[in-house]
């Protein structure tokens, strides 16, 4: 066999090679982006829910501050357990707080019923996120009871 011959059938096992290893980094880099992307959006979704927990808990004080104030007219008609309550108004958000919907009820139970003093269950409940069935919605509910 002749050396020519022999450089002849082994040229292009370099090509091979750099090939294969291409497409093994072009494929652990797809693998990494997918997972900062996946990682991204969950934050997203979990800093999102901590904001509409703060958001229902700042309605529940809302609620109260309606409810116990001297100065504000309680607003909160008479109710029964299980009844829906009051719409309690509430200002709209900020910014980029402006996304999440706050939903303020009030039920009051009177004197007669509770023996004592006028007893009001705050119930705020914050959304965000369109409709519950949209895989970024997100919803916490809060409830306070006060009296006065």
């Amino acid at each position: 066999m002749k050396l020519t011959q022999l450089k002849r059938t082994q040229q292009g096992f370099a090509l091979i090679a750099a090939i294969v290893l291409v497409v093994v980094l072009a494929a652990m880099a797809g693998f990494v982006a997918s997972m900062v992307g996946g990682q991204s959006a969950g934050q997203q979704l979990e800093r999102m829910s901590r904001v509409a927990d703060r958001a229902a808990q700042t309605g529940v004080e809302w609620g109260a501050y309606r409810v116990l104030n001297p100065l504000v007219a309680p607003n909160c008609p008479p109710g029964s357990a299980g009844a829906p309550g009051v719409l309690l108004p509430m200002p709209a958000g900020l910014g980029s707080l402006s996304a999440i919907t706050v939903n303020v009820q009030c039920t009051r139970f009177t004197a007669a019923v509770t023996g004592d003093a006028d007893v009001y269950q705050i119930t705020a409940t914050a959304t965000y996120g369109g409709a519950p069935t949209s895989p970024d919605y997100v919803e916490r509910v809060k409830t306070a009871v006060f009296s006065r």
